[in-house]
This record gives C-alpha cells, sequence and structure tokens, in this order.
C-alpha cells in the first residue's frame, strides 16, 4: 500500500529515520540519505518521476566511493510495487554490500543513525527528530521531565540544552564525545550531578515570592525574594557543582538595615548545617519560620495587578526581567523602583555622582540621599 504525499515525511521518519524527501521543480519526488538493509547502511538517492508510481524511477546506491545506478532494467521489480514495497525489498534487491579493504570492522559499522536506532529508549526518555533528520532532541527524562538536549546530526554540534548557562556542555561535548550515545550518556551524568543543585532552589521556588528571574527557568542560577519589608535576598550558586561553596549572597535594601542584616548573615553562615538545604539554612540565619510568599487569593489577577509599579516608569516588570525592588533609605518613604530607572535619573541630576559602580543622589519623592549599587542589581535577572 502507498503512502499519501500528506503522509510521505511521518513514513520514512518512522521506519527510515536516515531518509528525506523532496520535490524538484518538474514535480519529481527525491528521496536521500542512508538507509539500513539487513544490518548494513547504505546511502541512497532515489528518483521517481510519477509518484506514487515505479515507473522511470532511478535509484542510485553509493558502493565503495562511487554511485551506482539502478533502473527497472536490472532491479526485479514488480509492476504494481510502490515506494514502501521497493524499499522494504532492496535488501533483497541490491547485491550484497561489499566491505573497504583495509577498513576497520567497527568503523564500517559506525554510523550516526543506527545510533539513534539503537538509542530508542521511551521508557528512559522521549527522543523526537525534524523531519529532515538533521536535528535530534533527547527530553523528558526520569526526575528530569524539564530537560532537554538538542544537537545536530550527523555532526553532533550542540544546538540547544536545559542545564545552567555556566555549564560549558559545548566543550564538554566536544572533547570527551564521540558517538551519539556518548553525548547522551555525558548529559544524563551531569543531570545527576546537578540535582543537588536544583534540589537547593526547589524549596525556594516553591515556598518564596521569588521576583527574579521571571519565568524560572532549569538555566538560572539566580533567585531574588523577599527577605522582609522593603529587604530583598540575592542567592546566586556561581559554579553548579559545588553548590554551598560557591553560594553567593546578597541583601538589597535601605543602608542602615542592609548593614544589620549583613551581621546577622556572616554570623550565621558559620553556623551552617550541612544536613539541611538551602532554604532551611537561610531560615535559621534570618531566624525566621518563613519568607515573605505571593497573595495566593489573587493568583488569578495579572502580576501588574498584583504587584507596585515602579514610581519612576510606572510599569511593574520591564522586559529584562527586572521588577521594582529599590527603595528609599527614608523609611517614611514610599519610593520602589528598577534599579535602571534610577540609575537614569541620577545621570539627569547636576549633584548625581558614580564612584565604583555606586551611584549617588537625591531620592525623586524625598530628596533624602540615595545610593545603591546598580551593578549588581541590574546582573540579577
Amino acid at each position: 500500500m502507498d503512502i499519501e504525499n500528506t503522509n510521505l515525511e511521518q513514513f520514512l521518519a518512522e521506519k527510515y529515520p536516515g531518509l528525506t524527501a523532496e520535490r524538484n521543480k518538474t514535480g519529481a519526488l527525491i528521496i536521500r540519505g542512508v538507509a539500513c538493509s539487513e544490518g548494513n547502511w547504505r546511502r541512497l538517492k532515489l528518483y521517481l518521476p510519477h509518484h506514487p508510481a515505479l515507473a522511470g524511477f532511478q535509484l542510485y546506491v553509493q558502493e565503495q566511493l562511487e554511485y551506482k545506478c539502478y533502473t527497472g532494467n536490472n532491479l526485479q521489480v514488480k509492476d504494481d510495487w510502490l515506494l514502501e514495497d521497493l524499499l522494504s525489498h532492496l535488501p533483497k534487491l541490491l547485491p550484497p554490500k561489499e566491505s573497504f579493504e583495509g577498513l576497520n570492522d567497527s568503523v564500517q559499522r559506525s554510523n550516526i543513525y543506527a545510533d539513534i536506532l539503537a538509542l530508542h529508549k521511551p521508557l528512559e526518555y522521549r527522543l523526537q527528530m525534524d523531519a529532515s533528520c538533521s536535528r535530534i532532541r533527547f527530553s523528558q527524562f526520569p526526575d528530569f521531565d524539564q530537560h532537554y538536549l538538542e544537537l545536530e546530526v550527523p555532526t553532533m554540534r550542540l544546538l540547544e540544552h536545559s542545564l545552567p548557562d555556566c555549564v560549558m556542555l559545548g566543550e564538554m561535548l566536544a572533547k570527551s564525545a564521540r558517538t551519539l550515545s556518548d553525548g547522551l550518556n555525558l548529559f544524563r551524568k551531569l543531570l545527576e550531578e546537578l540535582r543537588t543543585f536544583y534540589d537547593n532552589f526547589m524549596d525556594i521556588d516553591e515556598l518564596c515570592h521569588v521576583l527574579q528571574p521571571s519565568p524560572i527557568t532549569t538555566k538560572h542560577n539566580t533567585r531574588v525574594f523577599p527577605l522582609k519589608e522593603r529587604v530583598y535576598l540575592k542567592v546566586t550558586i556561581v559554579d553548579p557543582f559545588a553548590c554551598i561553596a560557591s553560594m553567593a549572597l546578597k541583601i538589597i535594601g535601605p543602608t542602615e538595615e542592609v548593614a544589620r542584616l549583613r551581621h546577622v548573615l556572616s554570623d550565621g553562615l558559620g553556623n551552617w548545617d550541612p544536613d539541611l538545604d538551602m532554604h532551611k539554612n537561610l531560615l535559621r540565619i534570618f531566624d525566621l519560620c518563613y519568607f515573605p510568599m505571593p497573595d495566593w487569593n489573587e493568583e488569578h489577577k495579572p502580576e501588574e495587578e498584583q504587584e507596585k509599579h515602579c514610581n519612576i516608569c510606572f510599569v511593574y516588570r520591564l522586559d529584562s526581567g527586572e521588577v521594582p525592588i529599590v527603595s528609599c533609605d527614608n523609611p517614611r518613604c514610599v519610593l520602589q523602583c528598577h534599579a535602571a530607572c534610577l540609575e537614569e535619573w541620577f545621570k539627569t541630576l547636576l549633584d548625581g555622582k558614580t564612584f565604583l559602580d555606586v551611584s549617588f543622589g537625591l531620592c525623586p519623592y524625598c530628596k533624602a540621599k540615595l545610593s545603591t549599587s546598580f551593578a549588581a542589581l541590574l546582573d540579577a535577572a
């Protein structure tokens, strides 16, 4: 039974993942790529000027370093055969494949498309390929269902992945992955090694009102969330493979309150409990039962309606993902704005100054002296 034109790509992807189809200017169907016949992979080109019929077909099969042409004159093809019949009977129609003299057997058997078929394990992950069989994606791993790996086929060049941006996955693959299986095994090994990294952020993401980044993805290694009224905590894990050793904490808020909490943080870090996760240790350090959480009663409202707008640009979240978390040192002042907006404000002031990335100026509302480290705030997203 022939395959309808609309289902041709799906048919090839399911039964012959190494083959792709296209039509030339005259409307003839051209199928090219590699196909397996009794364990041997052959590179071929098939021209079908009257598809779905096989009349006038030309089949070019690579043998040694040249292509040999087969037609209805030198292949025993039945008159009522269609494309699916021809492809399924190729092992019997074509002569046995000759080996290259002096070529190692393991090299002859090595083929990226054979690797793809061998790696089809639906219970362990999901394997997908694009229509042209030039891009392969692994996803939905057990315990890591948000993660994915995309590679170019057959070069195995890294295209996309879900690991933190600071993980040099491309370099790792280039150094140690010679086959598709090597690349997949390396990725799964890294997922296991990063389990602690993701576990440490899990409670923070679920139990804290994380403001930045938004939305949170598996690639982010920073979180910004409220510590108390007008005070925020920025947590960064510089090296995901050494979570606690590379953890960086920054307190953002009014100057006097930040100075006090820095002493609390410094003392608390000395009593860090390795048996507890990051979230529980931070609660112990600041002597809290929980960190501020979003108002779940307003879950149905848009984000902009739930939160306070910036007092300078009157927007809640910028395109960069930044939210208004900068406030004035004056406890009676209502100022709340984006670090980027405040930086632009300071640039317009005649008496505004910048020294060592710290901008100094007057509060746009109460005119009290105001200073903040913009570099640290702007890279928090």
